[in-house]
């Protein structure tokens, strides 16, 4: 850029910061990036002796947010604040200041590159509003840039995948994985990467794999090692989810010997998070506390809060079994003030799913004498709102295979529900439960074939549907399997009218609960009665 309009043609900043720029990014693929570390650093010393103007402020701004990448993949995010901030108001500084439309491009290049690392460091530092703040405000940019293959724009779009992620909304991080591929080459295989780890989070271990091996494919491809080491550790992350426990622990140990070789400390924290769990599912109490207890360490140093959360609910389970009931509620509610600050409602739903089976297991356990009832209406005010948050989750998936995958994971908080309701002998509770699973669907398929109530299993349900122009359409029984095989979205059941005459619906306070605490829609402003109209 210069600041007179005149734009060179080869030249971006002249020797040494050319070369030094493309020696740096050879540094950051191998990867060293202490090298390229060393490198910004020294360059940017020589541009702040320059003397001031808005070519040398773009120079510093360009060093600093490279700087700041650079300190992001080495987990160094306290720094990486810190280069984010200073490239900002150098750059930012400079968006009036009139500039051929070269220099213009490069200008919105460092710019773009710079709200990417603001969002990526906001990311993962907890703070999801910022990131979508930074990645809306470079949606405002793109248009103006030139960006004939995709890259920036493409860049964004799986920022915003990994924003999707960290809030476990699985079906729409998939769909818009799914939408960006194929992506520019230096894109494509972090979505396959992406997309590996939404199918092993969703119960599909095999299309998981898939996309790890493509993702790698095409990482050696560009010599990205980096990117192929993360692999690793996510390969690992699938076996766990795919229950092949030796597999896992296997995987997590080779890329924890290579995240702490070179000193990358958050990818590290991620896998001894892991690991803990690993050892205390094979019995290993004090192995895994102590791997607990680094990983939290080191995530709450990087300010990396969301993953500290993580751990301290993985610790939480720990306490509970070493019999530590207070250090568990500690732990537990110190983890749910972290996901509720941050509005990831359903891993809350996980925190108090986790509280309402520590209380079930107690309660199994020890004899609560009169304090009994209490108790049972304690975990089950816990329980159903959180499962009937997570079913609901299913809603998100365009694919009928992913919505069928996650109801599976979704039923095991609902047999919870059921438990405890069966634990009250409440018989209208469980009328209510299973009403609401059939949202107002005929008992029977046929005349012939009929199916009495208490042969229902929670896995029993009507899916209602959506229409192409958004007209409600309910589908039951073998129409609603045959709806559901060709991938049409899911949408929330209606109301059950439990009564002529009264305004109660089936579930209705556990269904206002959930609502309030999980920001998530339960049910749609449809209703149906439980009876049949015409009996």
């Amino acid at each position: 850029m210069r600041s007179d309009g005149q734009d060179t043609e080869t030249v971006l900043y002249g020797e040494p910061f050319d070369s030094g720029f493309a020696l740096a990014e050879q540094h950051q693929l191998t990867p060293d990036l202490p090298a390229a570390q060393a490198v910004y650093t020294e360059l940017l010393t020589v541009a702040e002796s320059f003397e001031d103007s808005p070519d040398v402020r773009l120079l510093r701004g360009h060093l600093l947010s490279d700087l700041a990448t650079v300190q992001l993949a080495a987990t160094d995010l306290p720094g990486a604040g810190l280069s984010v901030e200073r490239a900002l108001v150098l750059v930012r500084g400079l968006s009036d200041v009139a500039m051929g439309p070269r220099g213009r491009q490069l200008w919105l290049e460092v710019l773009l590159k710079t709200l990417n690392a603001r969002a990526e460091l906001s990311r993962r530092t907890g703070d999801l509003d910022e990131a979508l703040a930074a990645v809306d405000e470079a949606a405002t940019l793109l248009p103006e840039f030139d960006d004939p293959e995709g890259l920036r724009t493409a860049e964004f779009g799986l920022t915003r995948v990994h924003l999707l992620l960290d809030r476990a909304e699985w079906g729409a991080a998939e769909e818009l994985a799914s939408a960006l591929l194929p992506g520019p080459p230096a894109i494509e295989p972090r979505l396959l990467d992406c997309l590996g780890v939404i199918c092993a989070s969703t119960g599909r271990p095999e299309p998981a794999e898939d996309h790890f091996a493509r993702a790698d494919e095409g990482f050696l491809a560009l010599g990205d090692t980096y990117g192929r080491q993360q692999l690793v550790s996510h390969r690992a992350y699938a076996a766990m989810r795919a229950g092949d426990l030796d597999r896992a622990e296997e995987l997590y140990a080779e890329a924890s010997a290579i995240f702490e070789r070179q000193g990358r400390s958050e990818d590290l924290a991620a896998c001894e998070q892991a690991r803990a769990f690993l050892a205390e599912h094979r019995g290993d109490a004090d192995g895994g506390e102590a791997l607990a207890k680094s990983s939290l360490a080191r995530f709450e140093r990087l300010g990396a809060m969301i993953a500290a959360a993580d751990t301290m609910l993985l610790a939480a389970r720990q306490a509970y079994e070493r019999g530590d009931i207070d250090e568990m509620k500690r732990l537990a509610q110190g983890a749910r003030e972290v996901y509720q600050e941050r509005a990831l409602y359903e891993r809350c739903a996980q925190v108090d799913l986790m509280l309402a089976k520590a209380l079930e297991d107690n309660l199994d356990r020890t004899d609560h004498g009169d304090h009994e009832r209490m108790s049972v209406d304690t975990a089950l005010s816990l329980a159903l709102p959180a499962a009937l948050a997570l079913e609901a989750a299913r809603y998100d998936f365009v694919s009928a295979h992913a919505r069928s995958q996650w109801l599976r994971l979704a039923d095991d908080a609902m047999r919870l529900a059921f438990r405890l309701a069966l634990r009250r002998q409440d018989q209208g509770l469980i009328f209510e439960l299973v009403e609401h699973r059939c949202a107002g669907a005929s008992l029977v398929l046929s005349a012939a074939d009929r199916t009495p109530l208490s042969a229902l299993s929670p896995a029993a349900a009507m899916k209602t549907y959506a229409s192409a122009d958004d007209a409600p359409l309910a589908l039951g029984g073998v129409a609603a399997e045959a709806a559901a095989s060709v991938g049409l979205r899911v949408a929330p059941p209606p109301r059950v009218r439990m009564a002529a005459g009264t305004g109660r619906t089936a579930l209705q306070e556990y269904i206002q609960a959930a609502e309030f605490r999980y920001h998530r829609r339960i049910v749609s402003e449809e209703e149906v009665p439980f009876w049949s109209p015409t009996s």
